[in-house]
């Protein structure tokens, strides 16, 4: 590991809305990747601490975030609580005296980043503050590159003059270099992958490579979080970026672009590292598709097998032929206790919309063989797509009913979202898609078509099984 510089410190903030069931992983991989670099950085989680003297369930469920999203909802209800505290943070962020505060932007955080934000320029004006995240990538995409804004977008982030730079992307190469260029005094706005404010223009900069081999980035680094105060004993993993899939629906896919994953070598030693750091053996695996590779995943599961790591973790898997039922039980004697897939309709003309590049009779295969493997099935699904017709709607319950027994739970069931960048977004003509501002309509779908079917699908599963976690978003 390189010497430490003693002449630049940077504090990594995560502010709520982000979630108090376990620590943030984008601002732990950070850390990780600066030290290894000789730069000295500090993470603050604050939602840990919001949520103790404003602990109302409704705020911290991240299916609802729109408390912390509308300005409306957020100045008279969240604000009140969340006022006292920010001269707080700001003192606790400085005591580490940092010469740079990096701010990881989310749509659902940005009025409390902006709050404090602004706190710590009060205080010490010199302060350089970068801010990176999907927020900050979102904000490109639409300021600079002209993709339509569908969602609403907090100017403020920009017109506020607080920031002093964005980074865009992957962030790890271009906040080392932006740093780099600080601590030398150089013009640190040059640096490839940032966004800023010129005399009122927005300028990007030209975008960053992405990092092509992931094994090169080390663990994340959560020392900084009191991992106890977190509601989930739970260390957040990621072994690839990107998705194998072009959902119709989905914006990360075009964004990310390709899929890489890290190695299974090298997975295993990060989960490894993770054990005799923290005593902890239970993972969440947050890739969008663990299962983008099966020769990986399989490699994955004889390491493990093999090191006999006592493990539990869990995943999010595409609904693929490969996922046969001797894989599911490699899976299981590898420690895998659930898996969630992306159903998402039981409509096979809704699936070949979507892209979803699946069938019926492939994904009750392995829903199947799932629970038969002993592994807890989960499953998403979106509701009111714009060609989703009432038959459509009942196949998906009929769906439900042939495979009740065989699922676990519903991780989230959505309302369809219109995305920047998906191809829905890309595409509202071909769909006959109108923007309101209750929400968007076709002619199958609309705001209220969507909740209905949503409270039938909900009222429906719990007739089926009682146990049925069921979190519903319009």
């Amino acid at each position: 590991m390189p010497n430490r510089t003693e002449d630049l410190n940077l504090a990594l903030i995560m502010c709520p809305l982000w979630g108090i069931t376990q620590p943030p992983v984008s601002i732990a991989y950070l850390k990780g990747f600066l030290n290894d670099s000789g730069i000295a950085a500090k993470c603050f989680d604050f939602n840990v601490a919001l949520s103790k003297v404003f602990p109302e369930k409704k705020y911290w469920d991240l299916n609802y975030p729109e408390y912390f999203i509308d300005p409306r909802l957020f100045n008279t209800g969240i604000l009140p609580n969340l006022n006292p505290l920010i001269n707080v943070w700001a003192e606790e962020i400085l005591e580490y005296s940092p010469q740079v505060v990096g701010f990881s932007l989310f749509m659902s955080n940005v009025n409390t980043s902006l709050l404090l934000a602004r706190e710590l320029k009060k205080i010490k004006p010199d302060l350089i503050i970068v801010g990176g995240g999907p927020e900050v990538t979102r904000f490109k995409r639409i300021l600079v590159d002209g993709i339509r804004r569908i969602a609403y977008l907090h100017r403020e982030l920009i017109d506020a003059n607080v920031f002093d730079l964005f980074i865009y992307g992957e962030g790890e190469k271009t906040l080392l270099e932006a740093l780099s260029l600080i601590r030398q005094k150089s013009d640190f706005y040059s640096a490839k992958g940032c966004l800023y404010l010129n005399n009122d223009e927005l300028i990007a900069n030209r975008p960053r490579e992405f990092v092509s081999d992931l094994d090169i980035l080390p663990p994340p680094d959560y020392r900084d979080f009191e991992l106890k105060d977190y509601t989930r004993t739970v260390l957040p993993l990621v072994t690839s970026r990107g998705c194998v899939n072009r959902c119709a629906f989905c914006s990360d896919s075009p964004l990310w672009k390709i899929y890489r994953h890290k190695s299974a070598e090298k997975v295993l030693e990060e989960v490894k590292f993770l054990i005799n750091e923290y005593g902890i053996n239970e993972f969440e695996i947050i890739d969008s598709t663990f299962n983008g590779d099966i020769e990986r995943v399989n490699k994955i599961c004889d390491l493990i097998i093999e090191s006999k790591l006592n493990i539990r973790w869990s995943a999010k898997a595409t609904l693929r032929k490969e996922m046969n039922y001797k894989l599911l039980q490699k899976m299981k004697k590898a420690g895998c206790t659930s898996l969630s897939y992306g159903v998402e309709s039981g409509s096979p003309r809704v699936l070949i919309d979507m892209m979803k590049h699946t069938n019926i009779a492939d994904s009750e295969r392995i829903i199947r063989n799932t629970w038969k493997a002993g592994i807890r099935t989960n499953c998403f699904f979106i509701i009111g797509y714009p060609i989703e017709t009432e038959e459509d709607f009942q196949l998906t319950l009929g769906f439900i009913r042939n495979n009740a027994k065989f699922i676990y739970r519903f991780d989230q069931i959505t309302g369809c979202h219109i995305e920047e960048g998906s191809y829905l977004g890309f595409n509202l003509d071909k769909y006959g898609i109108i923007l309101e501002k209750d929400g968007w309509y076709s002619p199958y779908s609309s705001p209220q078509i969507r909740k209905e079917r949503l409270e039938k699908f909900r009222e429906f599963a719990r007739e089926l099984h009682k146990h049925y976690e069921c979190e519903i978003q319009l």
